[in-house]
């Protein structure tokens, strides 16, 4: 029989995979009830494809109706979409800077550049007088603010930066942003000492959504969701384990058979959610207790028609931190590519 060449063995999972993906790309959507905006400011219901999206998305699948074919919008076609009650983005067109922010990638001297740019702002927080949005890409994230009175988003400056001085390597951190915000807070009356301090200690990520929140009024607040979900599960499964005793012919008068044990195994775990409504990526612990029973017969070498055996019971606790990601989604049926390790606690008794 002819070999199989080294090369093919990878030839048939390729072509495998280049015919699975139409099917792939269709099970992996997950539409929600939502509504776009367009540019003329028209409002459109039906349902946006949701994603566990790391950055803002540079645009989204949409349907009026689940079994209508989707349509592809970009910021340049509509000026809002929604998902449910669970994400919002505006549209903006305009300056984005584009300094780095990465310790490893810093540039020496202040970094003033900026690109123009039509992208889709996420809505982090909504009151009265301001909204904060954050938008991210594959260099940073960036929080934006807009005052109610004139619907122009801007950034919220943060830069980092090596000193220019004799070369010395000195780190320069320029938190522009606390002098934006301390403005707005004076403008809108809330500019008292105690929100000027939160804002002074603030840091240039989460704390700005807080921040925000408390220079609207207490009315009228919207704060997109950010908490990952948690969920816990308990299973019983079972499994097989084989054992092969050492070989002792002169002292038993036969080789001991090797023997199967079906254990159950009784399992407890969490899960957590990046985005629970997408559930893309699971971080799961789990902790199990499995318990095996061997038992095997051999003749004794001293009594033809005698036999004796020897057992023992296998107790094994374990500990398996995991990560899960969905690699194939639809309503029957999930799929998932899952990498971990096991730390086994194991106790022996019942020995015979």
């Amino acid at each position: 029989m002819q070999s199989i060449p080294y090369y093919m063995r990878y030839f048939y999972p390729l072509l495998l995979i280049t015919l699975l993906l139409p099917f792939y790309s269709q099970a992996q959507s997950n539409y929600k009830p939502g509504y776009v905006v367009t540019l003329k400011g028209d409002t459109i219901h039906g349902f946006i494809d949701y994603k566990e999206w790391e950055n803002n998305p540079g645009s989204i699948n949409f349907k009026p109706a689940l079994n209508e074919a989707p349509k592809q919008f970009t910021p340049d076609e509509i000026n809002y979409f929604q998902v449910g009650q669970l994400e919002a983005y505006r549209r903006y067109n305009g300056p984005v800077s584009t300094d780095q922010v990465n310790l490893n990638n810093l540039t020496t001297g202040r970094d003033t550049s900026f690109r123009t740019a039509a992208v889709f702002l996420k809505v982090e927080q909504d009151g009265k007088y301001l909204t904060l949005y954050s938008y991210t890409d594959d260099l940073k994230k960036r929080y934006f603010v807009t005052e109610k009175a004139n619907n122009k988003p801007f950034e919220l400056i943060y830069r980092i930066y090596l000193s220019p001085d004799q070369g010395n390597g000195k780190t320069v951190t320029e938190n522009k942003y606390k002098g934006q915000l301390i403005y707005l807070s004076s403008k809108y009356n809330s500019n008292t000492d105690n929100l000027k301090t939160s804002i002074e200690n603030s840091s240039y990520d989460q704390d700005l959504i807080n921040v925000v929140k408390r220079i609207n009024p207490a009315e009228k607040q919207v704060t997109s969701r950010h908490n990952s979900g948690i969920s816990f599960y308990a299973g019983i499964s079972s499994g097989a384990t084989s054992v092969k005793p050492p070989s002792n012919s002169t002292l038993y008068g036969s080789d001991p058979s090797s023997v199967n044990s079906l254990l159950p195994r009784i399992s407890f775990g969490i899960n957590a959610y990046t985005n629970p409504e997408v559930g893309k990526l699971i971080f799961r612990g789990e902790v199990a207790l499995a318990v095996n029973t061997f038992k095997t017969y051999y003749k004794e070498y001293y009594y033809d028609n005698a036999k004796s055996y020897f057992s023992f019971n296998q107790y094994t606790l374990s500990f398996s931190p995991q990560v899960l990601y969905n690699i194939y989604n639809s309503n029957p049926f999930k799929f998932y590519l899952e990498g971990g390790v096991s730390v086994n606690f194991s106790k022996y008794g019942n020995s015979k």
